[in-house]
């Protein structure tokens, strides 16, 4: 077993916070995260410099989180959705600590929307968004990270986008908004 070279481990949070969204639960992600830095390091030499280390790792966290479903049974909607009704699904870390109850409440729909959303929207639609709004990658490392081209990867971001309009306009109609 290869050793983990000290450059590798800054990036050890960020693979796990895009591993946990790619596998969906903190034990799984864990070990896709310090298997991608394992394989990274095994692999140092094949890191050939055309994208950042991040996208290359992303990459490597990708194809590890894929080959780790292939052997797991799909988790149900009730366990994305769970963190509305208290328990400790993903939606439990999303934001909402807010004293107005109604605002609370219209927060939780939106939420519950969009993470119903997110998990009907199809396996690379749900990445390409995930990388470019929640990690802040520009569509160029988008691209390089999902092995696309950058037009390939506009046209995955702008219907993902238009997906997740669609699934929260019942939402935003009530709310008086046209706008997400």
């Amino acid at each position: 077993m290869a050793e983990i070279p000290q450059e590798l481990w800054r990036y050890e949070d960020d693979l796990l916070r895009f591993a946990q969204y790619l596998c969906r639960s903190r034990e799984d992600a864990e070990d896709v995260a310090h298997s991608a830095l394992l394989k990274a390091a095994e692999h140092s030499g094949d890191f050939r410099g055309e994208a950042s280390m991040r996208t290359w790792l992303h990459t490597i966290v990708t194809n590890e989180c894929r080959m780790m479903r292939r052997h797991k049974t799909p988790l149900s909607l009730d366990r994305y959705l769970d963190g509305l009704t208290g328990g400790d699904g993903p939606a439990a870390e999303l934001p909402g600590d807010r004293p107005d109850p109604g605002q609370l409440a219209e927060e939780a729909e939106l939420r519950r929307l969009a993470l119903a959303t997110l998990v009907e929207m199809p396996e690379h639609y749900r990445t390409a968004l995930f990388l470019k709004v929640a990690m802040r990658k520009s569509t160029e490392e988008v691209a390089q990270t999902l092995g696309k081209t950058i037009p390939a990867t506009k046209s995955l971001l702008y219907r993902a986008r238009a997906m997740m309009r669609q699934g929260t306009a019942p939402y935003l109609e009530r709310a008086g908004r046209s706008d997400t």
